[in-house]
């Protein structure tokens, strides 16, 4: 599903291109409720860089991220799992959402004549519940994956969103 954004905004800090998205969220919903079963939720991010709506991209940012929850504390935990990995804790979840598109990055020497002229972004996530051994067997140890393997209503497909927004310019 393509949505079209309103309160997207476009950063550079340093070499690289940031995205701000209030409304794009995706701790909510069935990756929360996987979340507070004691679950943890992959959760892949996209950036594409394009010279018009709906054109071919002429840069991407694409990271991977790992959340869980403290049922205790009733915070957030990222995990970024590419090179270097970083976490961060204690978060709400509108601020592990806001940390996660902070780390998604476009190197501005990627945008090439863009980085001086009118682009559109997509943005997307995709979740995933995370790779464990038991959910590689099929297996969940709770009672919603009990319910949900006796009565083979067990998602498969991952949750998906994507946004696009636009026009930026680049602040120099």
């Amino acid at each position: 599903m393509i949505a079209l954004a309103q309160s997207v905004t476009v950063a550079r800090t340093g070499d690289a291109m940031t995205v701000r998205a209030p409304d794009f969220d995706f701790i909510k919903g069935e990756p929360l409720d996987r979340l507070r079963d004691g679950r943890s939720v992959r959760v892949d991010l996209e950036i594409d860089v394009r010279p018009g709506p709906g054109g071919a991209p002429a840069a991407q940012g694409r990271q991977t991220f790992l959340l869980s929850y403290d049922l205790w504390e009733e915070r957030f935990a990222v995990t970024l799992a590419g090179p270097p990995p970083r976490s961060i804790a204690y978060l709400t979840s509108w601020a592990a959402e806001d940390w996660c598109l902070e780390q998604l990055t476009v190197p501005v020497s990627a945008l090439g004549r863009l980085a001086r002229e009118p682009f559109w972004i997509r943005l997307g996530y995709r979740v995933l519940e995370a790779d464990s051994p038991l959910a590689a067997n099929g297996a969940e140890f709770t009672l919603r994956g009990l319910v949900d393997a006796f009565s083979r209503r067990r998602r498969n497909e991952p949750l998906t969103l994507e946004i696009e927004a636009g026009p930026f310019r680049l602040p120099q």
